[in-house]
């Protein structure tokens, strides 16, 4: 335990994300590697396992590295604060840009189909908030946090424009959770909630018909099976085809070309038919296990600033994991949240590591207080 300590200040968290991301590595593998098996292994097919394995070990280096040699205190500071939130906007303006000089409908790349700013926005989001909750302290008129919500509509608004208009809906989720976990009055977080609310409904009704159709293949996928509900059919497939106890590892055939996403958005489909229900389990347990953990490490932080930071981590956590589990079996309209450390993509798997860095100098500095 020690030992371990050294590495990042609490070993329950290592042990939880370095059990998920073997599942994460895993599930890659199996998909990309196992249908080549039998046709002779292309180098080709090694390069997705191969990158995952790699940003891995880079994420938990610096997950270390954050927990150790970063004093979080300093984030509490309004020039670094502004700092960062400009720097969220610029890159989601630019992916804009971006979108309209290509002349693309749809644009969520800074480069390639790599890096995606808005995994980071959401991280900035959670520090903004923690920000300006310990800032303000008690919170308790609506014109006091006037400023706040246009920060986090701003990054909403340029979020719906890429168009991601479920990750626009979800940066408002998120910061409205942490205003109402900050002890900030009712008289302000009701009529917040009632402000996000709002421009959410506004969003999924002028979002397009994208958007109803996807509603329209969450309520009934057969209708159009081989359309907006495909992804839907294929994983319903998938659970089918596992059953209680799975096909085995690397045996799962939608993967081999039915369930186009097997390794990002539907990577719970592939751990459904290849590890059945007892690997589906213990996934939900180690995300149990990990938000469980932050919750109680928030609650032994005694300054505001630094509550409210490994709260919004734990958060962010919990939603992103919820949502894709809850989309993989339908009980939510298809929407591309990576589950946290298991679905492939890289700027996800590198932001989750920094937030918990992030969680790691909090806590380290909790333990030096206890120590004294």
């Amino acid at each position: 335990m020690e030992r371990l300590r050294r590495f990042y200040p609490d070993p329950v968290v290592t042990f939880s994300v370095l059990l998920l991301t073997t599942l994460g590595f895993l599930s890659v593998l199996s998909v990309k590697l196992s249908p080549s098996i039998f046709q002779g292994i292309d180098l080709h097919d090694l390069r997705k396992p191969f990158l995952f394995l790699v940003f891995t070990l880079v994420g938990f280096l610096l997950m270390s590295a954050t927990a150790f040699f970063l004093d979080y205190k300093k984030l509490n500071n309004q020039k670094v604060v502004y700092s960062l939130v400009i720097f969220s906007l610029l890159l989601l303006f630019i992916v804009l840009v971006k979108k309209f000089v290509l002349g693309k409908s749809v644009e969520r790349w800074l480069v390639g189909t790599s890096v995606q700013p808005s995994e980071l926005s959401k991280l900035i989001i959670v520090v903004f908030i923690a920000y300006y909750v310990a800032r303000k302290g008690a919170i308790d008129k609506l014109r006091f946090f006037g400023w706040a919500v246009l920060v986090v509509v701003a990054h909403s608004f340029f979020l719906f424009l890429q168009p991601d208009k479920g990750m626009a809906v979800f940066v408002l989720v998120l910061a409205w959770s942490m205003l109402w976990i900050g002890g900030t009055s009712p008289k302000v977080y009701f009529p917040v909630g009632g402000i996000f609310s709002l421009i959410a409904v506004f969003m999924m009704i002028f979002g397009g018909e994208y958007v109803h159709k996807r509603i329209a293949a969450w309520q009934n996928p057969v209708q159009d099976s081989f359309g907006t509900g495909y992804q839907v059919v294929q994983a319903m497939l998938a659970f089918m085809n596992g059953g209680l106890l799975g096909q085995g590892f690397g045996k799962g055939f939608q993967k081999l070309g039915p369930l186009t996403q097997a390794d990002t958005d539907y990577v719970l489909a592939t751990i459904g038919e290849e590890l059945g229900f007892p690997g589906v389990l213990f996934l939900i347990a180690l995300y149990v296990i990990l938000i469980r953990r932050l919750i109680k490490i928030a609650g032994e932080v005694v300054d505001v600033f630094g509550k409210l930071l490994v709260a919004g981590v734990a958060l962010n956590l919990l939603f992103s994991a919820l949502i894709n589990i809850m989309m993989a079996v339908n009980m939510l309209p298809p929407k591309g949240i990576p589950l946290p450390f298991v679905s492939y993509g890289i700027s996800n798997l590198m932001v989750n590591f920094l937030s918990l860095g992030l969680v790691g100098a909090v806590y380290k500095r909790q333990l030096h207080y206890r120590m004294l």
